[in-house]
């Protein structure tokens, strides 16, 4: 086999699979059913999954279930941003139903007193602070920003003040301490909270490089070291103990410039 065509087989690999898959019926997992079990019954619950595992999936449930029931529910999530992607995501999945659906973010408020409303954390928190919030179910999407330590404090204030009554539906991608918090929670709001998670990751991480001359390349290769292109590009660089970065070689010195060209302007 040629350098070239070696070069195309490693790169069909890379993309193998992209695509849009086959329609089918869709099956819950028995993770995303046993999260609905427990903020169903009005049991605290933590989540935790990796990105693209379906927790969405859960909290949509949870908040239909709570509708159903004629009760009120609440959905954070850290950033204005994805406040207004859910509240668009929301609106088309509940309005139809005969819900209201609004928003409340530092920049625009759209009928916050309906009954499924998008906040992000800070104005979640804020309103708890008043004591103009008391839904039946709270959702804190990206919760591991608990351990942020700018921000941390308003996911704490958050679960803290949140009555005892409403029901905490708490997800996220990288928490690696989830009985410690999941403890903490429980010993604060004197109620069990649940823990359910998902270790295997459904959509396959697959780590490539763009390479200026030959496009897009993975970054490891068969033995799982560095791709040989890939490697000579960076002068022989390998990857460190993560096998996620490279280390070494002409990649190591690029990075030691840069560092000593930000340090010259900070000196500035």
């Amino acid at each position: 086999m040629s350098k070239r065509e070696h070069i195309e087989e490693a790169r069909r690999r890379l993309l193998s699979g992209i695509g849009v898959p086959e329609q089918s019926a869709f099956v819950p997992d028995d993770f995303q059913l046993e999260a609905i079990k427990h903020a169903s019954s009005g049991e605290d619950v933590l989540v935790v999954a990796p990105t693209g595992a379906g927790k969405t999936y859960i909290a949509i449930q949870a908040i239909e279930a709570a509708l159903a029931m004629g009760k009120r529910a609440v959905y954070t999530t850290p950033l204005k941003a994805l406040s207004n992607g859910k509240y668009t995501d929301l609106k088309l999945r509940f309005e139809p139903l005969g819900y209201k659906v609004g928003l409340l973010t530092g920049d625009r408020k759209v009928d916050g007193d309906s009954q499924c409303v998008v906040a992000t954390t800070e104005i979640y928190r804020n309103e708890l602070y008043r004591g103009s919030e008391r839904p039946s179910l709270v959702v804190l999407d990206e919760v591991h920003f608990i351990a942020d330590p700018q921000r941390g404090p308003v996911w704490e204030e958050s679960i803290i003040l949140t009555s005892q009554a409403s029901t905490l539906l708490m997800l996220s991608a990288s928490i690696s301490n989830a009985t410690e918090i999941a403890d903490w929670i429980s010993d604060t709001r004197r109620k069990p909270c649940h823990i359910v998670t998902k270790k295997e990751r459904p959509v396959e991480l697959r780590y490539g490089f763009l390479h200026p001359e030959l496009g897009v390349l993975p970054l490891r290769d068969s033995s799982g070291g560095v791709f040989p292109e890939v490697a000579k590009f960076y002068g022989g660089a390998g990857l460190d103990a993560s096998g996620m970065r490279l280390k070494g070689g002409r990649f190591q010195s690029e990075r030691r410039d840069q560092r000593s060209f930000q340090g010259r302007g900070n000196r500035r």
